[in-house]
């Protein structure tokens, strides 16, 4: 074997008998072109010049004649090496190809594509190219791509695939002394690996057809079955090679199949008969690119036997479900929100939704506080259906709505006989009707002290009297008390008193107003909308960007309830598909700071009361004909002029 030293020079050898190949190959995977080859005794032979030796030579047609016939006349000195200049690149990258343990196969290439040379890996992947005569590339490669006129590239990459074998190949330009290289890698083993793994997926894949589909089949757009899966085979009673590869017409009895995959339209659920069994099938086409490939045809059901089972399973299910519901009781639907209906983006409703969240699972009275219009209701309901009463009453009580006279009675009942016009059997109260559930007290600040007296005995002793009964009935409630006044003002005022207050005040939830967490409005904005959309049926009608922005702008002193009655009021009068910004203006304009709705408790003047009322009116036109100063006078009934005298009056843009 020829070794070379670090130093490049060569170990002795006999030139007589080793081959001129052997001293190629190990140039190449030096990286060197030239070596001074030593007889037995350690002279120097001769020198081997590699470019000239194939520049004389062409091909190398006897790679195991010996390299003294090819030696030039020995040189006291190794010729200097030349420096590796960017034409001469194709050496470095031979050289670190070919020093590696796995040499690939590599062959130096003239400027038309001649094989000069071959390494032995090549000759032994291709031992018929390879009987002597001249050779190039495409006849050991067949169907390579040409280099294109122009394309100054020095490396070039392509793969070469048949049936058998896969090669990556890179080639190498000619440099400057009229050699390139080619180098192969097979890749076949990859290949086999990647076939084999695709061969198990799609062997996995039949056996889950066989398992999940019953009476599989899939023809082509010629009608003729292509691959059928186990159950198809033993419905029919059939083997694989009596069905695939056969006209789908001549294997099935009644069938479409092939009317499907010729027209492309598909059929679900339709009945078939086979054999005197009848079957529900369904046959599906098969589109690539547009084009119909051909149909998949499934049996949904064999025969009817297997949908009544299926009837008599649901049926018994169902008989479980309701006896299931009986044992648990009567189910109370008297509330409707939870907390995933409470929207909260801001840190303040956050904090307010979490405090109500861990209040909501224990017993304690709660009393929610805030503005009128945040929703306290929807925060009542969300803690009830979260407790552990969610499936017994909701009884809500408007303490505000009811008079004086009339609060004892509503809360606590009433027996026979108790006053005049009383309900024969008596009438039982709000808190007997709420037993073993919970009772909302909104408004309770305005709830009338002799009220207040008996409802702190209620919350200390858990049972109540019947206006004009005898003796007292044992409750099981929980309180929720709601409020948008200050109580303990009302407490220092003495209109409320101050032992029902720490009585109430076990958990305190304060609900903040809307213009304290304007990070809620969009969000409540959407949830609004949506639900509008739905309840009248329209989808088309949209706010625009600037028309969402003005809301969540506005102060809201209405809160989360006046958000959504503005909302409302602009879906239904503004008749556009997309609302803007002006439109909104006028409604927020024509609503005004109460809300659209005139106080009876104000103090206001005949001329403040109209000017309210035109005020309103006024904004409602133009944001129903979507600011038209001409179409809106003629809706309001009056002439152009004095509607921007009016405009002008109340500072209306």
């Amino acid at each position: 074997m020829l070794n070379l030293s670090p130093s490049g020079e060569a170990a002795p050898l006999v030139p007589g008998t080793t081959p001129v190949g052997q001293v190629v190959e190990a140039l190449l995977a030096s990286g060197r072109a030239t070596l001074q080859v030593a007889g037995p005794g350690g002279e120097v032979a001769g020198t081997f010049d590699l470019v000239d030796y194939l520049r004389r030579k062409g091909p190398v047609e006897a790679p195991h004649e010996p390299v003294q016939l090819h030696l030039q006349d020995p040189l006291d000195e190794a010729p200097a090496q030349p420096p590796l200049a960017d034409g001469r690149l194709w050496r470095e990258l031979l050289h670190a190809l070919l020093s590696s343990p796995d040499k690939p196969m590599a062959a130096l290439v003239d400027p038309d594509e001649r094989i000069l040379f071959s390494n032995t890996q090549l000759r032994q992947a291709f031992p018929d190219a390879f009987d002597g005569r001249p050779l190039r590339i495409r006849d050991l490669l067949p169907g390579h791509p040409q280099r294109r006129d122009g394309d100054a590239s020095p490396i070039s990459f392509w793969y070469v695939q048949n049936r058998e074998r896969c090669f990556m190949v890179l080639k190498t330009r000619a440099c400057a002394d009229g050699v390139g290289a080619l180098v192969l890698f097979e890749l076949t083993a990859q290949l086999a690996q990647g076939h084999k793994a695709a061969l198990d997926e799609v062997d996995l894949l039949k056996r889950v057809l066989d398992i999940s589909v019953e009476g599989l089949q899939v023809v082509d757009a010629r009608g003729v079955i292509t691959l059928v899966n186990e159950s198809f085979l033993q419905i029919h009673k059939l083997s694989r090679e009596e069905s695939e590869g056969h006209l789908v017409t001549d294997v099935i009895e009644n069938t479409r199949m092939h009317i499907v995959a010729r027209t492309g339209v598909p059929e679900v659920d339709e009945f078939q008969t086979i054999s005197g069994h009848a079957y529900v099938v369904s046959r599906i086409p098969i589109f690539k690119d547009g084009k119909c490939l051909g149909a998949v045809g499934k049996i949904v059901f064999q025969d009817f036997r297997e949908i009544q089972r299926l009837a008599e399973k649901v049926k018994r299910l169902q008989m479980e479900l309701e006896a299931l519901r009986k044992s648990q009781g009567k189910q109370h639907r008297d509330t409707r929100f939870t907390f995933d209906d409470i929207v909260a983006v801001s840190d303040s409703s956050v904090l307010a939704k979490e405090r109500a969240m861990m209040g909501a699972p224990t017993s304690s009275t709660i009393l929610l506080l805030g503005e009128s219009g945040v929703g306290k209701e929807v925060y009542a309901q969300a803690i009830h259906n979260l407790s552990p009463r969610h499936d017994r009453p909701f009884v809500r009580v408007n303490c505000s709505a009811i008079t004086e006279t009339l609060i004892e009675s509503e809360l606590f009942g009433y027996a026979e006989g108790a006053f005049t016009g009383a309900k024969k059997g008596g009438r039982a109260g709000k808190f007997e009707q709420a037993n073993t559930g919970t009772i909302f007290l909104d408004e309770i600040g305005d709830m009338p002290l002799e009220a207040q007296a008996k409802l702190l005995r209620v919350l200390q002793e858990r049972e109540i009297d019947r206006v004009g009964g005898e003796g007292t009935m044992p409750v099981d409630i929980r309180v929720i008390a709601a409020t948008n006044q200050d109580l303990w003002a009302l407490v220092e005022q003495k209109k409320f008193r101050r032992d029902l207050f720490f009585r109430l005040n076990v958990i305190p939830i304060v609900i903040p107003p809307l213009r304290e967490r304007p990070a809620d409005i969009p969000a409540l904005g959407t949830l609004f909308w949506a639900d509008l959309q739905k309840t009248h049926g329209v989808a088309a009608k949209v706010l625009t960007e600037k028309a969402k922005r003005l809301l969540a702008e506005y102060t809201w002193p209405g809160n989360i309830r006046e958000l959504r009655n503005v909302l409302e009021r602009t879906f239904t009068i503004v008749r556009d598909d997309r609302i803007s910004e002006d439109q909104v203006r006028m409604i927020l304009l024509g609503v005004g700071s109460t809300g659209g709705r005139l106080n009876e408790q104000d103090e206001s003047t005949l001329d403040r009361t109209v000017e309210k009322a035109e005020r309103r009116a006024i904004g409602f036109a133009l944001a129903r004909t979507n600011n038209n100063k001409a179409q809106a006078a003629k809706l309001l009934g009056i002439s152009r002029p004095l509607l921007y005298r009016k405009m002008s009056q109340y500072d209306i843009s």
